[in-house]
């Protein structure tokens, strides 16, 4: 057969007796994955020769074995037979992947029933043990056991110089040469011998082979498990900086709405006064573009968008309000902390959660006091509480509100190891949120 026909009907191991693997679907045999690559040169020829070199131990043994049996005089016919069918079953070696339990059969055939050795029964066994683990395999093992102990036997009434188990032995210098006379049990423990180190040599190359398959399998499940987690990183990563953004915007929106709604309230207060809500309303504008600006730089740069906004915080809540007051809000502040006190991430949301706060009072309740307090330490953590109050019948600003920012905040505070609660407690509308201090 040609070296290019065996590429591709016998996909062998690199290494191992015979170059055992897996394969022979057609016999019942559970074939082995195909290779992810291409093989190279050397493993071919190693392929080969393994092919090689059974096939021809195989041919060698048989030869010699009926050499040995007709100087002992065995039937030339038993001879004959036996020959044929283990040169047959040396040759058929070649397909012992393709066709293992065939193969098993021809070459367990002639040991079994004439006088010739079982060289190729052991390695069809090896291809065998190398394939299936279950009761095929005991079966196999045991019909190999048999034609070998058979093909001993045949061995062992021989005499000592035609015998495999006791040729090359001492012998004197002169004299008779004695007879051995061995006994008939020693034939079948050399075959015990002889196939419990054939399949113990095949299932430990069929574990390294399942080894290296598993270590692969794992490899691959790895890497899939690797690309998931940073999808899965990234669209944490985009729906952060859309509720970054929504919050922003909403805030930034819904105060410029209410500043220039009451600029329209107010339209005859004097020059003076309409400039300077005019000059308001541009602030606030020019702040919620920065903010944006900033968000959309740490996406480019791809830092996350949990660093998005963190220059703002408790040092930003005095601005916050002092811009609330000039449109018209009566916004009390109560904090005992000092600006850089907190953890960057722990002011961050603490500025969101007084912005979303303040600005859904100014929307729902416009004219009702509100109180921002800000008190906690490294022990007890950071608390912000704003409350407002909610009158009979509060003006319709036209300013409809989605829920989204209070989520969004309930969901920063959570991920931080904090709490939140926005709920109303009697005539009031609180906002409480906790928040670990050094976060």
């Amino acid at each position: 057969m040609r070296v290019s026909d065996r590429r591709r009907s016998v996909p062998m191991m690199s290494n191992g007796w015979a170059g055992e693997r897996r394969t022979g679907a057609s016999d019942g045999v559970r074939a082995a994955p195909p290779p992810t690559a291409p093989r190279s040169v050397a493993a071919r020829i190693r392929t080969t020769a393994w092919t090689v070199g059974a096939a021809a131990l195989s041919l060698f043994c048989t030869i010699m074995t009926a050499g040995l049996a007709g100087f002992a005089h065995t039937p030339g016919w038993n001879v004959a037979a036996g020959c044929v069918l283990n040169l047959a079953a040396g040759v058929a070696l070649i397909w012992r992947h393709q066709h293992p339990w065939r193969v098993l059969a021809l070459a367990v055939a002639g040991p079994l029933f004439f006088a010739t050795d079982a060289t190729a029964a052991l390695i069809a066994l090896f291809a065998v043990a190398a394939a299936v683990r279950d009761r095929r395999l005991v079966v196999s093992a045991g019909a190999v056991w048999i034609a070998c102990g058979v093909s001993l036997t045949y061995d062992a009434v021989r005499r000592r110089d035609y015998s495999v188990l006791t040729i090359g032995s001492a012998r004197p210098r002169d004299g008779q040469v004695p007879e051995w006379n061995l006994p008939l049990w020693l034939p079948w423990v050399v075959a015990t011998v002889l196939v419990v180190v054939v399949v113990g040599l095949a299932l430990l190359r069929r574990a390294r082979s399942d080894l290296v398959q598993a270590e692969t399998v794992l490899d691959v499940r790895t890497r899939e498990s690797e690309a998931m987690r940073h999808q899965m990183l990234r669209a944490d990563e985009r729906a952060r900086i859309a509720r970054d953004m929504h919050d922003t915007l909403a805030a930034t929106l819904s105060r410029i709405s209410l500043t220039a709604g009451g600029l329209q309230v107010n339209s005859g207060d004097g020059p003076e006064r309409v400039a300077n809500t005019a000059s308001l309303i541009q602030r606030t504008a020019h702040d919620g573009l920065d903010e944006l600006r900033r968000i959309v730089g740490v996406l480019r740069a791809g830092d996350g968008a949990a660093t998005a906004g963190m220059d703002r915080g408790l040092d930003s809540i005095g601005d916050l309000l002092t811009a609330g007051r000039a449109v018209g809000v009566r916004v009390t502040h109560l904090t005992d902390l000092a600006p850089g006190q907190v953890g960057p991430l722990t002011g961050s949301i603490s500025y969101r959660v007084v912005r979303e706060a303040v600005t859904n009072a100014q929307r729902h309740a416009p004219g009702a006091p509100v109180l921002v307090a800000v008190r906690g330490g490294p022990d007890d953590g950071l608390s912000v509480e704003v409350r407002n109050s909610l009158p009979g019948a509060a003006e319709d600003t036209g300013i409809v509100g989605t829920g989204t920012g209070l989520r969004g905040l309930r969901e920063q505070a959570t991920e931080v190891g904090g709490s939140f609660c926005a709920e109303r407690v009697g005539d009031e509308f609180v906002v409480t949120c906790l928040l670990p201090f050094f976060s």
